[in-house]
């Protein structure tokens, strides 16, 4: 209540008084130092998705959906996550497994246990995926990994710490690793592994005693479910890794080794319970469909030792000017996440002489020599050249993870960096705190991936055919169709946006078991003519038109579809078997075998359709009445 004018009431001044105003400043301070947990927790998650916006989402605005948050078109691995987008949903909804696809390599069908299928983030993404298309989905869920993985990364730090700023800079340590932006370039299915750390802070928060046994079991058992809808591989190296974790603490701990173990053992119950769920639907498919062999060669799928202090030619500082020296590295750039650099290196020095009396830092600094030691796969790589065995050859005889990568398993490395850097940064004090934060900002900024268009963010090349829905009236629904795209991928692709209309006798999958025999046709072009005529340098060793022509036959093809950019180099190889053109246009052109009765049919409009004229020559004996809608108009195909 004011008095007068500019005078506040003498009740009000005693509550307001000059002692509480002075005390605003310091107040705010330490909001600022320590912001509420749930306003902390959200603040962090949405400066990582500003980061990861930054970089890798800025020349996607206004084009989501027609361009990739991708690197590498050719290996195939986007338009296949786009194809998974769409297929679990679709096989759901029809009443088919999502494990089990008769879409492709038909007519025997494909098992896809041992393939990258997302389920889990499929259907979350479905409502993305039916009002904007796959391509918005995969670019959505690209563009949020790092933000989940750093964000799950910052609660473990936080809960560790109990410090804001330190946990900030740790989740980002994580969730913008050099292994995370390595997998941007393609897989999504290795990004999404924001599940791993939350596991790691449930585990955190049971062994101080902050959750209960039950709800410690059931958080971690879905954590751990939504970790096997997304990456198979992950689920099995987060066991392994997550066991070698336990055991190193068990051997530190001391007296509190009875809460570690009992942690331990509900942990393992957790684990159980999804091997439970699993077991007959995933488990027994996948174990009667392993390959014989590791599906990578680990000795050439590993991490050079050089590659710790050597940033790839991908990485923003320092990239191009060693590229001649880590070019010579055996690991895929994609897939290599081992490089810390010396700062990074120089860190984990300083966290072992500044925190040797603690008992966790040797677990720590332990665990990630472990993985570290792993990654380097079974035999020791020194700028590429190969020395002498290593333990890592262990791992190809494990049954859970004998088919992981080594180089990726990097991951867990780059997780305990973070925790190690939050830890180390919590504890600065005194004049040389400074250092800490200059070593561990440099870290920061050495892992910087260098992200330019192109080669990221290339164009979605979708044909019209598909995307306006011509292949309706071309294509009969359920035949199976050969598809020439002239790039790995696109073809699953085209099919999801046809929504399954049709069949294949090829695509790429990436890790399928066929159910086609031993043919060693099928095996050697299958995924490789059909699909990438250009494979990863020159023209691949096309068969002959006897071959093709048998494999078309003994897939019970009946069409052939050819995208404009295969059609120059794949066109007398389509013709030599006898097949014959029944429709140009739309960027594609439908093949068939000639029948009693073919004729020409020129398909004409007074407007005529994006990329010109186009022609039909059909078989009227043996197809049905076609129609095509052009520029609004419904013009019926006539026998010239």
């Amino acid at each position: 209540m004011r008095t007068g004018p500019g005078r506040l009431d003498p009740d009000v001044q005693t509550i307001i008084s000059v002692p509480d105003v002075l005390h605003v400043r310091p107040r705010l301070s330490r909001w600022l130092h320590t912001p509420p947990p749930a306003l902390a927790a959200l603040g962090a998650f949405l400066t990582y998705l500003i980061g990861s916006v930054i970089l890798w989402g800025l020349p996607l605005l206004g084009h989501f959906d027609t361009r990739y948050a991708a690197m590498e078109r050719d290996i195939g691995d986007p338009d296949y996550f786009r194809w998974a987008l769409a297929w679990t949903p679709w096989a759901l909804s029809h009443g088919q497994s999502p494990l089990f696809t008769d879409r492709v390599f038909a007519p025997h069908g494909a098992d896809l246990t041992w393939s990258a299928l997302v389920p889990g983030p499929a259907i979350l993404a479905w409502p993305v995926t039916r009002a904007f298309g796959t391509l918005a989905s995969y670019n959505l869920l690209m563009l949020l990994s790092p933000a989940l993985a750093a964000w799950g990364a910052y609660l473990l730090c936080r809960r560790i710490t109990h410090s804001f700023w330190p946990s900030l800079v740790g989740g980002y340590l994580f969730g913008f690793s050099t292994y995370m932006t390595g997998q941007m370039q393609r897989n999504l299915n290795l990004v999404l592994i924001f599940p791993v750390p939350i596991v790691v802070y449930l585990v955190i928060r049971r062994a101080e005693g902050s959750l209960g046994p039950r709800t410690f079991v059931a958080l971690t058992a879905i954590s751990l479910l939504g970790l096997f809808s997304i990456s198979t591989e992950l689920l099995a190296t987060t066991l392994f890794f997550g066991a070698i974790a336990f055991a190193l603490a068990m051997v530190v701990a001391g007296a509190d080794r009875s809460r570690v173990g009992g942690t331990a053992l509900l942990t393992t119950a957790a684990f159980l319970i999804v091997g439970t769920i699993v077991f007959v639907p995933y488990v027994l498919p996948a174990i009667r469909n392993a390959s014989p062999e590791p599906i990578q060669p680990p000795d050439v799928a590993s991490a050079d030792l050089l590659g710790f202090i050597v940033p790839r030619d991908q990485t923003l500082v320092g990239g191009e000017r060693f590229a001649a020296v880590s070019d010579r590295f055996t690991a895929v750039v994609a897939e290599d996440g081992s490089y810390l650099g010396l700062a990074g290196v120089m860190v984990l020095v300083g966290f072992g002489i500044t925190e040797r009396r603690r008992k966790m830092t040797r677990a720590l600094l332990a665990f990630v020599g472990t993985v570290a030691v792993l990654s380097l796969g079974p035999v020791l790589h020194v700028d590429g050249r190969a020395t002498f065995a290593m333990p890592g050859a262990l791992l190809a005889h494990l049954p859970l993870i004998r088919n992981a990568v080594p180089e990726r398993v990097n991951a867990y490395t780059a997780l305990a960096v973070a925790a190690i850097a939050a830890i180390w940064l919590a504890r600065a004090h005194g004049r040389w705190a400074w250092i800490r934060w200059a070593l561990v900002g440099s870290t920061a900024v050495m892992m910087l991936p260098s992200v330019r268009t192109p080669p990221w963010h290339f164009s979605d090349r979708t044909p019209a055919f598909f995307s306006e829905g011509t292949y309706v009236t071309v294509l009969r629904p359920d035949e199976n169709v050969a598809i020439i795209s002239g790039s790995r991928g696109e073809s699953l692709e085209w099919q999801a946006e046809s929504r399954f209309s049709f069949r294949m006798p090829a695509g790429y999958l990436g890790n399928v078991a066929f159910f086609g025999g031993k043919d060693p046709l099928e095996a050697l072009h299958g995924g490789l003519f059909v699909e990438n005529p250009w494979g990863h340098g020159g023209p691949h060793g096309f068969p002959s038109s006897r071959e093709f022509s048998g494999w078309i036959i003994r897939h019970d093809v009946t069409a052939v579809v050819v995208g404009d950019l295969a059609r120059s180099l794949l066109e007398p190889l389509v013709r030599s078997v006898g097949l014959e053109p029944v429709y140009l246009g739309q960027g594609v052109s439908v093949w068939r075998f000639p029948t009693a009765g073919a004729g020409l049919v020129s398909v004409a409009d007074s407007a005529e359709p994006p990329g010109g004229r186009r022609k039909l020559l059909v078989g009227v004996e043996n197809l049905p009445p076609v129609s095509h809608q052009t520029q609004g108009r419904t013009i019926a195909a006539e026998a010239a």
